[in-house]
């Protein structure tokens, strides 16, 4: 296991303890009536804040791309598969101006095509965060997804998925899956293709991240394949596999 491997392990495992923690530390406070009980939140708090430290000296460690995976819970699910949170409070924008930064610093390119950019600049959807966490788990390109009508690629989806919610993402949360597949992966998410969202179909050039829109009608493209966010049991057996090395 390399160096930044078993930096990322160590990362998770504190990430997991201090998620455990909070958990208790709730279900305690919402019960709390003895001098024992708040003792106990204490020492709760005290551990807590002691993983929080682990945390930060831990992210301190890392390398660009593997502190920015961490940073959103990134895992890989599969060669065009990736699951991660968009923390409460982040809007979709403020990733891709990360990735912005840090595809100039590493290979002096814009990341995203500058007037798509210019657009999603003045999009809701694009500007505004959740008042909640958001765990989101996208195929970027779906294998044999392409050089089918929408109405195909979405029967396509439900029987590749044995009749399972599978359904196509919006344009941001697929731009961000992209943006984090990039950096972590240092891959194209789209396999090189375009690929459908609810709203466009987003493709990656040379010039950057863009959005076509000419592609959203019920013809047939050979480059044009869907992407979707995977139902949760097809989610779940994909990191049980991953996690048995499978």
């Amino acid at each position: 296991m390399s160096f930044e491997s078993e930096l990322l392990l160590q990362y998770q495992e504190s990430k997991d303890r201090l998620v455990a923690l909070k958990a208790d530390y709730d279900v305690i406070f919402s019960i709390a009536n003895t001098p024992e009980e708040f003792a106990t939140l204490n020492v709760i708090a005290d551990q807590m804040r002691a993983e929080e430290r682990i945390l930060k000296e831990i992210h301190a460690k890392l390398p660009p791309r593997e502190s920015f995976g961490a940073k959103y819970s990134v895992e890989m699910l599969g060669p065009n598969q990736i699951a991660f949170v968009i923390p409460a409070n982040v809007p979709p924008i403020r990733i891709l101006e990360e990735v912005q930064e840090i595809h100039l610093a590493l290979e002096k390119r814009n990341y995203v095509f500058p007037n798509r950019y210019k657009v999603w600049l003045q999009m809701p959807s694009f500007t505004e965060a959740k008042i909640a966490d958001r765990a989101i788990c996208i195929d970027g390109c779906v294998e044999q997804s392409e050089n089918r009508t929408l109405a195909d690629q979405k029967l396509f989806l439900k029987r590749k998925f044995e009749g399972g919610e599978a359904t196509i993402p919006t344009v941001e949360d697929l731009a961000v899956a992209h943006a984090l597949f990039f950096i972590v992966a240092r891959q194209n998410i789209f396999r090189g293709m375009k690929v459908r969202a609810l709203t466009g179909s987003l493709y990656f050039d040379n010039l950057g991240l863009g959005l076509d829109r000419f592609s959203l009608d019920w013809n047939r493209f050979h480059d044009v394949g869907a992407a979707c966010y995977p139902p949760l049991a097809w989610v779940e057996k994909a990191r049980e596999e991953r996690r048995n090395g499978r």
